[in-house]
Parts: C-alpha cells; sequence; structure tokens
C-alpha cells in the first residue's frame, strides 16, 4: 500500500479520519496528564587524604597500586551501584533512581585519577530526589570507612569523603511525559489510519461487486440466449 493509496484513503474517508484522530489527542492528553512528573537532582562528593600526606599504598590499600584515588570510587561505584543499596534506601522500582560515577562527561579520560564521585537521581517528587542524594552520599561515606576498617586501615591513615556539590535545586524532566505522549498520538493516528484504509477498501469492493452484478444483469437482459442458459 503506497503512501498515495492512503492519503485517498483518508480524503475520501474524512469522516472517520476527523474523529479516530481527535480521539487519540484525547487518549494521548489523558496520558500525558495521568503521568507523574520525574524530577532529578544531582550531587558531587570527592575522596580526600587527611592532614599527613601518605604515598606508600601499603598505609592505605585501598587506594590501589598505583596510590591514586581511582580505584576507592571505582570499588564504591561498584558497592553502590547494586539493587540491594537501592532497597536500603527505600527507592521504588521505576519510580525513584540514582546513578553514581567517579568519571564525569568532561573528563572522561583514562588514566588520571578520579577522586570525584557524580551522582544524579530521579524521583516522581521533588524533595525525595534531592533527599537521594544526601542519602547516597551517607550510605557512600559509610562503605569507605567500613572499606577501610576491614583492610585494618589506621584512623589517621584513611581516606575521607567530603561533598562538593550538595543536591541541586529539582529539576522538572519533560522529555519522558513529551515521548510517551506523542506514541500514543502516534499509534493512534496510526490505528486510525489502518481503519480507514480497511473501511475504505472494504467500500470499494463491495461496489466494485455491484456494478459487476449490475453489468452481468444488463447483459443479461440485453441477451436472451445468456438469460436462457
Amino acid at each position: 500500500m503506497s503512501l498515495s493509496t492512503v492519503l485517498r484513503a483518508v480524503l475520501r474517508r474524512w469522516y472517520i479520519m476527523i474523529p479516530g484522530v481527535l480521539l487519540s489527542l484525547i487518549i494521548a492528553s489523558t496520558v500525558y496528564s495521568s503521568m507523574p512528573p520525574k524530577y532529578t537532582s544531582g550531587g558531587i562528593a570527592i575522596l580526600v587524604r587527611q592532614n599527613n600526606p601518605m604515598t606508600p599504598t601499603s598505609v592505605n590499600p585501598v587506594l590501589g597500586a598505583d596510590g591514586t584515588f581511582s580505584t576507592a570510587t571505582s570499588t564504591l561505584v561498584q558497592a553502590l551501584n547494586t539493587p540491594v543499596v537501592k532497597a536500603e534506601l527505600g527507592l521504588t522500582e521505576g519510580v525513584e533512581n540514582f546513578t553514581i560515577d567517579n568519571v564525569g562527561k568532561d573528563n572522561a579520560a583514562a588514566g588520571y585519577d578520579h577522586p570525584f564521585l557524580y551522582i544524579a537521581t530521579q524521583s516522581s517528587n521533588a524533595q525525595k530526589s534531592i533527599d537521594i542524594v544526601a542519602d547516597v552520599m551517607s550510605i557512600a561515606s559509610q562503605k569507605l570507612a567500613r572499606l577501610q576498617d576491614d583492610s585494618h586501615v589506621r584512623p589517621q591513615n584513611q581516606i575521607k569523603m567530603e561533598s562538593v556539590v550538595d543536591a541541586t535545586p529539582p529539576k522538572a524532566v519533560m522529555n519522558i511525559l513529551f515521548a510517551v505522549a506523542g506514541a500514543v498520538l502516534m499509534l493512534g493516528i496510526v490505528v486510525t489510519c489502518v481503519v480507514v484504509c480497511a473501511w475504505d477498501a472494504l467500500i470499494v469492493t463491495r461496489q466494485r461487486r455491484h456494478i459487476h452484478r449490475s453489468a452481468s444483469r444488463v447483459k443479461e437482459n440485453a441477451d436472451p440466449r445468456a438469460a436462457i442458459l
């Protein structure tokens, strides 16, 4: 079925197409208004050494063989990006979530020291998106301390986590709502076009049959021998 065939069917059966489009708009608007908006927030934490400098990895094995923070932040990212942690934070699946990484968008080059933790949250509640940032930072600090305690690192040699950027003001994410409402609208229009084309094909077929039968009757009436046979 070509585009021109569809357009001709739409023009001929406008009395089906227009109500179908209006109904699709109503359904898309209902979906858009019924979906709660999503809010995002973010924060940045950093791992820091205490006043006494320490370069030997034997002092704090959490720093890894290279003595940089990359190993520690990578370990924290892996420890936090788990369903268990999200369950501990009481996050509702599909409604609330967070992501954490030790490499930002502007410093993704490998081989550099990455002492930062970049946290991004999402929730249907504006305040909750802010609270999740603080909760993630808190549990990250606890896991860092536990990791060093398990490695028997002396308190004076332990690294600490500090907040560099507290939770940013919540920002509504509308692209998800627009995408879902747009998909519903397009689906409704496509379904309407299919119905229009099917109805148009059915009517055209009936008209052709009617014309064929009328022609056959005319031919029979014009030819007496065909009527006798």
